[in-house]
């Protein structure tokens, strides 16, 4: 029996998962000691929205200096399909987190895994349609 065909959003949540990765590849370690970013809520589909919290995410990738691997990963995660993949959440048609800069800021590896996470989370959702 073949393989189910992959959709073209879980194609895009995965590319934008792997820019992420190359991104992360790229900071250095200067930012990564020194740098802070604004989180968001632990539990982001409960307490945010998962679209809110891209915006959030979006924000954050911006105040990495300039590269090719982040302008890459900015335009993913502004994609009309990466937006569509991580539309699960049930806040977003309610709720939006507030101002992305009224949250804590926390170490840069703690916001690329929250990123991490929820492009995950989009993948699998995915692969349940």
């Amino acid at each position: 029996m073949p393989a189910p065909t992959k959709s073209w959003t879980q194609r895009k949540l995965e590319e934008t998962l792997s820019e992420l990765q190359k991104f992360n590849e790229t900071i250095t370690s200067m930012d990564r000691a020194e740098k802070r970013v604004n989180m968001l809520p632990k539990d982001i589909e409960q307490d945010c929205g998962c679209l809110s919290a891209l915006k959030c995410f979006e924000e954050g990738i911006s105040t990495f200096s300039q590269s090719t691997e982040q302008t890459k990963l900015s335009r993913s995660l502004k994609n009309k399909l990466t937006i569509n993949g991580l539309q699960f959440c049930a806040k977003d048609s309610t709720s939006a987190c507030s101002d992305c800069k009224a949250h804590p800021s926390e170490s840069v590896d703690e916001f690329l895994n929250q990123l991490q996470s929820l492009l995950q989370k989009g993948i699998t959702k995915q692969r349940m349609y």
